[in-house]
């Protein structure tokens, strides 16, 4: 079966969901899963290279042009140290806003928007040290298939968004 680019189709897609449910968008990196909360999502923008930030923290690819506002932009594989691969036609930047906030998700594919129950959700213990469950807030079940929840709030450091504010202060002046 081949990939489908069906990031325009869930750009329209409006779901209504209950009390007692979470919609999430879910996209991948590396072979998995991971969902973010639908309503932290702006929008979801093609890849194009972002400018480059000197000295900024080693996962933020650089800056972009966001509606007239200057937004980070954060690789997720870099994030969870992965190893690092091209970008293709399916790569898009999923724009998140959380705590007054506005920043840029490079992910390798949106897959879909779903709506979970909070008893298919699972907080996640302190189990490890691993990158990629260092940024996770829980766990989705959805069928036999689980989708690691970011946690925004963890996805950068107070160190590096000093980092970054310092860097794009410089690169400004």
């Amino acid at each position: 079966m081949a990939n489908v680019d069906n990031t325009l189709d869930i750009l329209n897609l409006q779901l209504a969901g209950g009390e007692n449910e979470s919609q999430l968008l879910i996209f991948n990196v590396d072979r998995e899963s991971f969902g973010v909360d639908v309503l932290l999502v702006q929008e979801i923008i093609r890849y194009a290279p972002p400018t480059q930030i000197p000295n900024a923290p080693r996962a933020v690819k650089g800056v972009i042009n966001f509606r007239g506002d200057v937004i980070p932009v954060l690789d997720l594989r870099e994030r969870f140290s992965l190893p690092s691969r091209d970008y293709d036609e399916f790569t898009v930047v999923v724009v998140v806003e959380f705590n007054s906030k506005t920043m840029g998700l490079i992910v390798e594919q949106v897959s879909d928007i779903v709506s979970l129950g909070h008893q298919n959700i699972q907080l996640t213990p302190e189990f490890s040290e691993d990158e990629k469950t260092a940024y996770l807030k829980g766990m989705g079940k959805l069928g036999e298939h689980l989708i690691l929840l970011i946690d925004m709030d963890k996805i950068m450091n107070l160190k590096e968004k000093k980092d970054l504010e310092a860097a794009l202060e410089s690169s400004v002046q």
